[in-house]
């Protein structure tokens, strides 16, 4: 896959409380509190059951049927009926990723030629198999998933950092641009023993992202861009801290981050947003189409002073959500299938609100979560309703049509059954996993 066509990177934290306030050593407004929901991909005290929709070209949907399914339906368990009991899920280019029971252990299913099944094989499976882990025997402990192009990662409830799958821009976090077989733990900056002291992380396929208990944010893979924000174009197979706003020391006092499609974003404890990287179509969301190779903030709504009031991030290849504490949701750049969700297929250089499902309705309501697709989007409500937007082709807005939409509509579950309210959204490139009470 071309790095034009990465697909989107799922927001992925671990609740935590955090003490840093300032980005390097630019003043800042006096920190609030930022109290973010819950993140696509970490896993939460309620279980539930798997739906999917889409593309199913390497079985990534787990489960029988054509090529591609528009209508929701359930994954099929290993031994047969439903996947459930299930805490988290997290959607690449081709596969996905699910985090089952108390335990915390992980299993994946779809396309696996470059092993981001993480079973020790390149065999593509349509059913859930268990993920190894480092040393062998299960992968287990895991508090958030994540999964972008081919490439897998977990984060474990020790601190450290599991990956698998494409290696060659180092973006398997372990000093070289390699692609092991197995799942491999990210090394600490140094390489000397592993990458500790993690809270959160974000899956790009080429360029990977971790935020660290004392606010900071490290980097690692490839930085054709900037896309590591560290001042360089240099791909890194290590961690490397993040550079602060303007360049200034190092970015701190993050509260959740974000990475995609070649740039990344972090949500501060103020309730403001940093982006980086590449800004071809103004998904840095500054009102330019200039790359950065460190932190700047995301422009206010229509680019009226610098945006704040967010409680959570999502990014995806070209363009991006910010959830904002009153239930409404912005978001910014590329737009050709309508994945801003405005009611437009305009071009956003700045962040626009979200519309509501109906035409008089100019903003998204009650919002409770965002994700982030190649080119569409989703949202949870507070009532647990899920709403989908932008490209439809292949079926990935679960909407009972292969169509593009540029505002939030329904999904529709097929053969008239119906899933429960939703706990939460993976959002691979063209396939929907959604996650359901029972």
């Amino acid at each position: 896959m071309t790095p034009a066509r990465r697909a989107a990177a799922a927001l992925l934290a671990v609740p935590v409380l955090l003490t840093a306030a300032a980005c390097g050593g630019s003043a800042s407004p006096a920190p609030r509190q930022v109290s973010p929901p819950p993140a696509a991909g970490s896993a939460g005290e309620r279980t539930g059951a798997v739906w999917t929709s889409g593309l199913n070209s390497s079985g990534q949907l787990g489960r029988p049927g054509a090529e591609s399914d528009p209508g929701l339906a359930p994954v099929s368990g290993a031994g047969g009926g439903r996947l459930d009991g299930v805490r988290a899920v997290a959607g690449g280019g081709r596969h996905s990723l699910a985090i089952v029971g108390a335990g915390g252990e992980v299993v994946a299913w779809g396309a696996n030629d470059h092993g981001q099944l993480g079973d020790g094989t390149t065999r593509d499976r349509n059913v859930p198999v268990p993920v190894r882990a480092p040393g062998g025997g299960r992968l287990g402990g895991v508090v958030a998933i994540g999964a972008n192009n081919d490439f897998s990662m977990a984060l474990r409830r020790d601190g450290t950092v599991v990956t698998w799958g494409e290696g060659s821009s180092g973006q398997r976090g372990i000093g070289e641009r390699a692609a092991p077989r197995l799942p491999t733990t990210v090394r600490a900056p140094d390489g000397n023993g592993p990458l500790t002291g993690i809270t959160a992380i974000a899956a790009d396929g080429h360029t990977e992202l971790a935020l660290h208990r004392d606010g900071q944010v490290l980097a690692w893979g490839a930085n054709d861009y900037g896309n590591l924000g560290d001042g360089t174009r240099e791909d890194r197979s290590l961690p490397v801290p993040v550079r602060g706003l303007a360049g200034e020391g190092h970015l701190t006092g993050v509260a959740r981050i974000a990475v995609a499609g070649q740039h990344g974003l972090a949500l501060l404890r103020d309730g403001r947003v940093a982006s980086w990287g590449h800004n071809d179509l103004g998904q840095l969301g500054d009102g330019t189409r200039r790359d950065r190779l460190v932190p700047a903030l995301v422009k206010g709504v229509r680019g009226k002073g610098d945006l704040g009031g967010v409680s959570a991030i999502a990014a995806a290849e070209k363009h991006n959500y910010a959830l904002r504490d009153n239930g409404t949701v912005v978001a910014w750049g590329n737009n050709t299938a309508g994945q801003l969700g405005d009611g437009t297929v305009q071009l956003r250089t700045e962040p626009v609100p979200v519309v509501g499902r109906s035409t008089d309705d100019e903003r998204l309501r009650r919002a409770a979560h965002v994700f982030a697709g190649e080119a569409y989007g989703a949202a949870i409500l507070t009532d647990g309703t899920t709403l989908t937007w932008g490209a439809g082709g292949s079926g990935q807005l679960g909407s009972g049509k292969r169509a593009p939409r540029s505002r939030p509509g329904p999904v529709a579950a097929a053969a008239g059954t119906a899933p429960g309210k939703a706990l939460s959204v993976g959002a691979g490139e063209r396939h929907l996993i959604l996650l359901v009470s029972p």
